[in-house]
C-alpha cells in the first residue's frame, strides 16, 4: 500500500475510534459500542505501526522513537509551490 492510502486508512481509523468515543461519553454502558471502540483503536494502532515502519514518524511526538529528530522528509507545502 502506497503513503497516502496508508495514511488514509490511519486518519479513518482514528477518526472513527474518536467518534465512537464520543457516542460512549453519552452512552457509557453500551457493551457493543465499547466493543467497536476497542477494535477499531487496534486497528488505528496496527495501521500507524505500519506507517511509522514503512515511512518514518507520523508526528513529532513519535520521532522520540527514531534516532534523530527527522520526522519531515519531504518539501514543505511552500517549498512544493516554489518548485512547482
Amino acid at each position: 500500500m502506497e503513503r497516502a492510502a496508508l495514511l488514509k486508512q490511519v486518519q479513518s481509523y482514528r477518526f472513527a475510534a474518536y467518534d465512537m468515543l464520543l457516542y460512549l461519553d453519552t452512552h457509557p454502558d453500551d457493551k457493543k459500542a465499547f466493543a467497536l471502540f476497542k477494535e477499531l483503536v487496534a486497528k488505528s494502532k496496527q495501521l500507524t505501526d505500519e506507517f511509522q515502519e514503512r515511512f518514518g514518524p507520523l508526528t513529532a511526538l513519535a520521532s522520540a522513537n527514531s534516532a534523530r529528530f527527522d520526522w519531515i522528509d519531504s518539501p514543505w507545502p511552500w517549498e512544493k509551490e516554489a518548485n512547482g
